[in-house]
């Protein structure tokens, strides 16, 4: 892991995870890590949040922190406006795969979240859904059989399990989809399906040509397996101290974790040090 310590660079872009890298177990930002988002931008600086979650449960904090930059949601697949809501890109998941997925998890006795448009359907509301529910404070469909609600591409599905189900299952279905589905993890109990041609990565490198910024401009700092891209493609790429070893791997550096406001204290450090 290189250290990036030269001041000469000047972070135009800073894009933020949310789960595990701006908010923990609490839903709530931390007032330090608050204020050095909005110093930020007050600075100037773009900053979007790069997230697994739906635009509705993004938004929320993009208006706290005053963030009016496009937002990645989805894992990638939806680049959208928070100001206006005009969807800038989106990609979604193939009906057919979709439909493989879950029957693959009704096999299994696995509980899915199935994202269309800015909703979330379920086939009924388990205990696993209700734990999603709470932390992206949205209401759901409850649909019955989603293998025959299906009538769509999805944005994406999240089946929600247990710690070591979930790496289970993002195995599985990597070796049986292979180049057709992006499996990866934004929670330690949420496995992730998205359109294999999106991630925060490929996102990220769109908007900043969108906003015609170079990546060597570009800060990223996130946690887990679906921040790995993000983190090795931006200029300075920043991983929480407690994130997942690869993503550490693929990091410049390692920052605190969110109890001790760690975006706070790279923020701090690469940008506002100096400029604020």
């Amino acid at each position: 892991m290189k250290l990036q310590t030269s001041r000469a660079v000047e972070y135009k872009l800073l894009a933020l995870d949310l789960d595990g890298t701006l908010i923990g177990e609490s839903p709530e930002i931390s007032p330090r890590s608050a204020q050095a988002v909005q110093a930020a931008v007050k600075l100037g600086v773009k900053v979007t949040l790069a997230t697994g979650r739906m635009y509705p449960a993004a938004k929320p904090y993009a208006d706290q922190l005053g963030i009016v930059t496009p937002l990645i949601c989805y894992q990638g697949a939806q680049i959208r406006d928070p100001v206006s809501g005009e969807v800038l890109s989106e990609t979604g998941i193939d009906r057919e795969i979709a439909l493989e997925v879950l029957h693959y998890a009704q096999e299994n006795g696995y509980h899915v979240n199935a994202f269309a448009g800015d909703e979330v359907y379920m086939a009924e509301l388990t205990p696993e859904g209700s734990f999603y529910l709470d932390r992206a404070k949205v209401e759901p469909h409850i649909v019955g059989d989603l293998t025959e609600w299906l009538d769509r591409d999805v944005l994406k599905l999240v089946i929600v399990t247990d710690e070591p189900t979930t790496l289970k299952i993002i195995a599985e279905l990597s070796e049986r989809f292979g180049e057709r589905l992006y499996v990866t993890r934004s929670y330690p109990i949420f496995a992730e399906t998205i359109n294999p041609d999106v991630s925060k990565g490929k996102a990220l490198k769109y908007l900043a040509e969108q906003l015609e910024i170079p990546i060597e401009n570009v800060m990223a700092i996130g946690d887990d397996l679906n921040d790995i891209d993000m983190v090795a493609a931006a200029g300075l790429g920043v991983a929480m101290r407690n994130s997942a070893p690869e993503v550490i791997g693929n990091a410049q550096f390692v920052t605190g974790t969110v109890e001790e406001d760690g975006v706070a204290s790279a923020i701090e450090r690469f940008i506002l040090d100096g400029r604020a």
